[in-house]
C-alpha cells in the first residue's frame, strides 16, 4: 500500500478543506457581526445617556486618533502574503522563522509608537481647547493612555491572526472574535451599572481584547504547533526584502486611514463636539456595514497564491479573473443588501435608534431657527455618503491582495497618497459648513477618485480585463439592487405609520429583505451559481443531497 498523501501537499483535498472552511468561517464571521452589530446599536444609546454626547464624542476621538497611529506600518499584508507562499511550499520551519522575525519588527516599532502617545498625551489642551472644557481634555488625554497602552499590546500580537488565516482556520478567528464582543457586551453593561464613566468603558473594552489576544496565541501555539521563538530570525537579505516591501505598505497603512480616522480630528478642530459625536455614530454604522461585506474577503488570500503554483500565464490572469469575479459579486450581493436596506428603512432606524439619546438642545428633528446638520437625523444622509463607496471598493479587496501576491505595491501606495490628500482638503472645507455631513461627503469624493485609479492599476499590472469584471459583478446584482431600493423608497414615502416608526422599521425591513433575496436568486444568480450556493449550504448544514453544478 502506497503512502498517504498529505493534506498539505494533495491539492484537491486542500482544495475542498479550503471551501469549507472559507464557508463555515464567514457563517461565523456574520454571527460575529451580528453580535457586534445588536449589542452596539443596543449599548450606544446607554452610553450616550450615560456619559453623555460631548464625553461619547471624546471616546470616538480618543479611539479615532489612536487609530489613526496604530497602523501595522505595511506588515500586515507582508505577513499574508509571505506566509500564504510559505504554506503553500509546505515550509513549515519557514513559517516560524518569518513570525519570530516579525513579531521582533513589530516590538520595535512599538518604540515610535510610545512616542506618539506621549506626544498626544501632552498637544491634547492645546489643540481641543475650542471644542471641550478642560475636564473633558483631561479625560481625553487619560483615553489617550489607556487605548495606547492596549494598541501596544495588540500591534505585535496581530502576528497570530495572520498564522491563523494564513492556515484558514477561519472558524476559529470568528469564534475568537464572539467571545470579545460577548465579554465586551457583559463587562460594559457592568460597568455601566456600576457607574464606572467613559473610562471605564473603554478599560473593559481593553480586557476584552487582551482575552482574544491571549486565545489566539494558544490556539497558535497548542493546534497549529507555531511557536514564538525570538532566537529565531529572517536572513539579513529577507529582513531587508520585508522592510522594502512594508515600506509602500506603509504608506498604504498611513494614508488609507486618513480618509475616515482623521476625520474627527479635523471636526474637533474646525467644528463642534456635537459634530464628532455625530461623525463617531457615522463612521460606527459604517464599521458595521463594512464588516458584513469584508467578513470573508481576506479568506481568499491563499487560494489566490494557489494559483501561482501552476498554468501558464494566461491561465494564471484567466484563474485570477474568475475568481475575483466570483468573490466580487458575492461580496457585492451582501454589501448591497445592507445599503440598499438602509437607504430604504433607515430614515425610521436613526430616530428608533437615537429616540433616547436625543435631547432639546440636539433633537432628532430639527425645531425653529435649526438646521438639519444640528440634528442627529443628519445621521442617516452621512452614512448613505460615507458607505456608497462601499459597493465597489469592498468587492475589490481581492483584487488589492492580488496585487500584493504579485508585488506591485507601489502604485496602489501611490493612489492612497492621492486619496488622503483630497480627503484632508475636502474634509477640512466642507466640515467647516456642514459638519459630519460635510466630513462624509469629503470621504465618497476622495474615494471615488483613489477607486478609479486603482482600477487603472488592476487592469495594468494584473492584465485581467476590468469591463468584464464590472459587468460579472455590478450588471446583474446591480439591477437588482435597483429594483430593491426603488420598491424600499416607495414603501417609505407612501406607507402610513409615520407616527408609529418602529413598526414601519420591522415592516419595511422585512418586504426589503424579501424583494432583495427573491431577486437576487432569480436574477443575479443563473443557474449554476445557484447550484453552487446550494451545495456549500448543504455540505455546513451536513446535508448528503448536492445538486450538479454543471448541469
Amino acid at each position: 500500500m502506497g503512502k498517504a498523501i498529505s493534506d498539505e501537499t494533495n491539492v484537491e483535498r486542500i482544495e475542498h478543506k479550503s471551501k469549507k472552511n472559507i464557508a463555515i468561517g464567514t457563517v461565523l464571521g456574520y454571527v460575529a457581526i451580528l453580535i457586534s452589530v445588536a449589542y452596539g446599536l443596543f449599548l450606544t444609546p446607554i452610553i450616550i445617556q450615560h456619559v453623555g454626547q460631548d464625553n461619547y464624542g471624546i471616546y470616538g476621538l480618543s479611539t479615532s486618533i489612536i487609530n489613526l497611529f496604530l497602523m501595522d506600518f505595511g506588515l500586515g499584508q507582508t505577513i499574508s502574503t509571505k506566509l500564504a507562499k510559505l504554506r503553500a511550499a509546505n515550509d513549515k520551519e519557514g513559517v516560524e522563522r518569518f513570525l519570530s522575525g516579525i513579531f521582533k519588527l513589530y516590538l520595535f516599532a512599538d518604540l515610535f509608537f510610545i512616542v506618539v502617545i506621549l506626544v498626544l498625551f501632552f498637544i491634547a489642551p492645546y489643540t481641543f481647547k475650542s471644542s471641550y472644557t478642560p475636564d473633558q481634555i483631561t479625560t481625553l488625554k487619560y483615553m489617550f493612555l489607556i487605548v495606547g497602552g492596549y494598541s501596544l499590546i495588540s500591534l505585535p500580537s496581530s502576528v497570530f491572526t495572520g498564522v491563523i488565516s494564513t492556515y484558514e482556520k477561519f472558524s476559529m478567528i470568528k469564534t475568537f472574535d464572539i467571545i470579545q464582543k460577548v465579554s465586551y457586551l457583559g463587562l460594559s453593561l457592568c460597568s455601566i451599572y456600576l457607574g464606572w464613566g467613559v473610562i471605564g468603558i473603554v478599560c473593559v473594552n481593553v480586557a476584552s481584547g487582551i482575552l482574544a489576544i491571549a486565545l489566539r496565541f494558544i490556539y497558535m501555539r497548542t493546534y497549529l504547533k507555531i511557536r514564538l521563538n525570538l532566537r529565531k530570525s529572517i536572513d539579513k537579505k529577507e529582513r531587508k526584502d520585508v522592510i522594502s516591501f512594508s515600506g509602500w505598505g506603509f504608506i498604504i497603512a498611513l494614508f488609507g486611514r486618513l480618509t475616515i480616522t482623521i476625520t474627527p480630528f479635523i471636526l474637533g478642530i474646525v467644528s463642534s463636539a456635537f459634530q464628532v459625536t455625530l461623525f463617531t455614530l457615522v463612521s460606527t454604522m459604517e464599521t458595521y456595514i463594512f464588516m458584513f461585506g469584508e467578513a470573508f474577503s481576506g479568506s481568499f488570500m491563499a487560494k489566490i497564491a494557489r494559483t501561482e503554483s501552476t498554468g501558464t500565464k494566461e491561465e494564471k490572469i484567466a484563474h485570477l479573473q474568475s475568481l475575483t469575479e466570483k468573490v466580487g459579486k458575492l461580496q457585492f450581493c451582501v454589501i448591497s443588501l445592507i445599503i440598499v436596506g438602509f437607504i430604504s428603512v433607515g430614515y425610521e432606524f436613526v430616530h428608533v435608534w437615537m429616540e433616547g439619546a436625543a435631547t432639546i438642545e440636539h433633537p432628532l428633528v430639527p425645531g425653529p431657527g435649526q438646521s438639519l446638520f444640528e440634528s442627529y437625523s443628519v445621521i442617516y444622509y452621512a452614512i448613505i455618503a460615507i458607505s456608497a463607496l462601499n459597493l465597489v471598493d469592498l468587492p475589490q479587496i481581492p483584487l488589492g491582495n492580488a496585487m500584493y501576491l504579485h508585488g506591485h505595491i507601489k502604485p496602489l501606495a501611490i493612489n492612497s497618497i492621492v486619496r488622503a490628500v483630497i480627503n484632508v482638503g475636502l474634509s477640512f472645507a466642507l466640515s467647516s459648513f456642514w459638519g459630519a455631513f460635510g466630513a462624509s461627503v469629503a470621504v465618497l469624493i476622495a474615494g471615488i477618485i483613489g477607486l478609479f485609479l486603482n482600477n487603472i492599476s488592476y487592469k495594468k499590472y494584473l492584465g485581467i480585463s476590468i469591463s468584464h469584471y464590472f459587468m460579472s459583478v455590478y450588471g446583474k446584482a446591480g439591477l437588482t439592487a435597483l429594483i430593491t431600493v426603488g420598491i424600499g423608497l416607495l414603501l417609505h414615502f407612501f406607507m402610513p405609520l409615520d407616527d408609529k416608526k418602529f413598526i414601519k422599521l420591522i415592516i419595511d425591513g422585512v418586504a426589503v429583505v424579501v424583494v432583495y433575496l427573491t431577486c437576487t436568486f432569480t436574477i443575479t444568480f443563473n443557474k449554476q451559481e445557484r447550484r453552487h450556493y446550494m451545495n456549500i449550504l448543504f455540505e455546513i448544514l451536513h446535508i448528503k443531497k448536492r445538486f450538479d453544478e454543471n448541469a
